[in-house]
């Protein structure tokens, strides 16, 4: 099956032989794998992987979906759809109430919001020019390097501080340096005395310093890691990619509310002072479409009711991620904002 798979992957995507390679050896797992096969071949295929998630002051697991295809020859015939039905039981299976994609191509947004999925997850970017920085002798800014044991659990520690965040595991940690590594990318360390303060994973095109992920104790610290960091790797300008903090960011990724009444029982429960009731409406998931009621941290599922606001899966996705609320019917103002973020996917 996975070389089935391979093939059909190299077929749709046109991926370089070395990302493919990284993969399939790394990230690729049948259990992972589900496919639809006709006439004696496969010609369907995604994998749902599994990341951990901060939502609510909880850790909870979550399915991305990744490798999305269909074979040329079958796609319109509702091959993809019916694949991601699939998904949607396998992870209810797996306790994943929660599912996030990034779409490879523009249109596909529209096509995964048929689907239930909505826009959440946003990015933004900070430019420097590595003249105007004012770096500190203070810190050792140095390449990583396996004996640093100590750098996984200080990114960790950084993404975890992050309230609306994808995860990365020290396994996945790991498949994310061999990423960057394929791409002559490199990851630098910035240190007082034997204390880590700062990580900068990084890449150079051209003259440009490309910074998907960036952590920092301080300004200082920041600025001594970039500049030294562009410095080594001969860039005159850096662009950092960061969690929005205004109107301006750039949307990346999608979510889907799998397990609504699990959902809305966590978030009940980090907000127990709200009171909510509604009509959820699901096209795709029965189990989801019931009445909900919240209150003193607890959550209610009753049959549908006639009278009482009727919301739709993404509207609830979008309100639990605290998500642009002031879009979404005023009942759900009462919702918390937040900044949904997402980082380092293999994607």
């Amino acid at each position: 099956m996975k070389e089935e798979v391979r093939d059909l992957w190299n077929l749709c995507f046109g991926d370089n032989e070395a990302f493919t390679d990284l993969y399939f050896s790394k990230r690729y797992n049948e259990e992972e794998n589900l496919s639809i096969q006709e006439e004696g071949k496969v010609i369907s295929a995604l994998q749902i992987l599994p990341y951990p998630m901060t939502f609510c002051g909880e850790i909870i697991p979550t399915g991305y979906i990744s490798g999305a295809c269909t074979h040329p020859d079958y796609r319109e015939k509702g091959a993809m759809k019916r694949l991601l039905l699939k998904s949607f039981h396998r992870m209810q299976e797996n306790n994943m109430s929660l599912t996030t994609l990034i779409p490879a191509e523009e249109w596909l947004f529209d096509y995964y919001s048929k689907l239930g999925y909505v826009s959440v997850f946003e990015n933004s970017e900070q430019i420097f020019s590595v003249k105007e920085l004012s770096p500190s002798s203070r810190y050792l800014i140095s390449e990583f390097t396996s004996l640093q044991t100590d750098v996984y659990p200080f990114f960790d520690e950084k993404m975890k501080e992050r309230p609306c965040c994808i995860q990365h595991t020290q396994e996945d940690f790991q498949v994310i340096l061999d990423d960057l590594h394929l791409g002559k990318g490199n990851l630098f360390t910035a240190r007082v005395k034997d204390k880590i303060v700062g990580l900068v994973f990084c890449y150079v095109e051209g003259d440009t310093l490309h910074v998907p992920e960036l952590f920092f104790e301080n300004k200082d610290v920041r600025n001594t890691l970039l500049f030294e960091t562009a410095n080594q790797m001969n860039a005159k300008k850096i662009i950092c990619i960061a969690p929005s903090i205004d109107e301006t960011g750039e949307i990346l990724g999608m979510a889907r509310i799998i397990n609504a009444e699990k959902m809305l029982q966590i978030y009940a429960t980090q907000y127990p002072e709200l009171e909510l009731s509604f009509n959820l409406t699901d096209n795709l998931i029965e189990e989801n479409n019931a009445f909900y009621s919240m209150k003193s941290g607890n959550i209610k599922k009753e049959e549908i009711k006639k009278t009482s606001l009727k919301i739709s899966i993404q509207q609830l996705t979008q309100g639990l991620m605290g998500y642009k609320i002031e879009q979404l019917p005023k009942e759900l103002s009462v919702l918390s904002i937040q900044s949904p973020y997402m980082s380092l996917m293999l994607d």
